[in-house]
């Protein structure tokens, strides 16, 4: 594979499939890994001496396999990473409990409310949701186990 460009265009190059292949491969053991994602990253990440830029990849003898370096990853792209994760937590964690609240309303209470009436009632929990994160974060919620009803 040939790339081209400035050495600051290579950086967000790299920046970009880093990123990337946390996006697919960051959840997942080495053994699991979807391979054509990671061959790239590290087919780019081999690239980076000819941009001057080992100081941002290095190859690690103990995983064998091209790795960012330690002083990369303090002042690299891991804020947008951490940025974004923080970002889908409270999104999913908003739409999921709105979500659970309104289907146990339509199965505990109103088994006759219609697709478009649950919607909106979700929609309303997910706003009563925000306002309590945005204001008071995790602080406020609770794990209550409901007692099993005996048969």
């Amino acid at each position: 594979m040939n790339i081209t460009g400035t050495k600051e265009e290579f950086k967000t190059l790299l920046e970009l499939i880093y990123a990337g292949n946390i996006l697919v491969n960051g959840m997942r053991s080495k053994e699991e890994r979807v391979q054509e994602y990671a061959q790239m990253e590290q087919q780019v990440f081999a690239m980076a001496k000819d941009f001057e830029l080992e100081g941002i990849v290095a190859y690690s003898e103990e995983f064998q396999e091209y790795m960012p370096t330690a002083e990369y990853e303090e002042e690299g792209i891991d804020e947008y990473i951490d940025a974004y994760d923080t970002h889908v937590f409270w999104e999913e964690l908003v739409m999921r409990l709105a979500r659970r609240d309104a289907l146990n309303y339509a199965g505990d209470i109103d088994q006759t409310i219609t697709k478009q009436k649950l919607s909106e009632m979700q929609m309303q929990l997910e706003e009563k949701y925000e306002e309590e994160f945005e204001e008071n974060g995790l602080a406020n919620l609770k794990l209550i186990k409901l007692n099993e009803e005996k048969a």
